[in-house]
């Protein structure tokens, strides 16, 4: 399989977290912007980052940009510089642009251009947050609609030891078990982060015991993970 390659434009803490979470993933980064010294910290954590104007258009042109599987614009403060990135990706060819969007204004510009990839940070970090007050000991959540998500928790005390069968858990709070993330050991990065390294028990089986140190994976609704949480 072929590696997957992206450039990130606009290294500020969302586009250096998300180049270097690719890069971890395997992926080849390329990462642009315009401070030397964000340049000099990020350069041995993604394949190639150059410092660079990304509105000039022939040192743009020259970097490939058009091969890329994807070109994220994450400048998070100027309004012009994102447009004009945008706007020259475009010419240049790039297949498959993702804007991050800075105002309302800037978003129905982005979609003038066509550009339907929009990225809004703040508004998702803005909803975890508001699942996290309302639902307490909600680990991460991810909404499919209006009024069903997936949601991950701490396994309940009162789970441990026990089977799915014996804790019957689609007729006693309505909700699905999609798996299991058993955690191994946690880690800590200065930029990114806090991260777990965890073993995937796949789906689980009926006979499948939770054990202390799980996290639970859930098909449900906001209102039957509240009562399961709060049992």
């Amino acid at each position: 399989m072929a590696i997957k390659k992206f450039c990130v434009i606009g290294l500020g803490y969302f586009g250096y977290n998300l180049a270097v979470r690719l890069n971890d993933l395997g992926t080849e980064v390329l990462a642009i912007d315009n401070h030397q010294e964000i340049i000099d910290e990020i350069s041995d954590r993604v394949t190639h980052a150059i410092c660079m104007d990304s509105t000039e258009p022939r040192a743009m042109k020259g970097l490939g940009l058009e091969d890329m599987d994807a070109v994220i614009v994450a400048i998070g403060e100027s309004f012009e510089s994102s447009i004009m990135t945008t706007a020259l990706l475009q010419d240049i060819g790039v297949k498959k642009i993702y804007s991050r969007v800075i105002s309302v204004v800037h978003e129905r510009l982005l979609k003038l251009m066509n550009i339907n990839d929009l990225l809004v940070p703040e508004a998702e970090a803005a909803d975890h947050l508001v699942k996290r007050l309302v639902i307490p000991g909600l680990i991460e959540s991810f909404q499919i609609s209006k009024d069903y998500g997936i949601y991950e928790i701490p396994v309940p005390k009162s789970f441990i030891g026990k089977n799915l069968l014996e804790l019957n858990l689609r007729q006693k709070y309505n909700v699905n078990l999609i798996t299991i993330k058993k955690v191994i050991k946690k880690r800590g990065l200065l930029i990114i982060g806090e991260r777990e390294e965890v073993e995937i028990v796949g789906v689980p089986a009926p006979d499948e015991k939770i054990t202390e140190n799980s996290i639970l994976v859930f098909f449900g609704r906001d209102k039957d993970i509240k009562n399961l949480i709060e049992d």
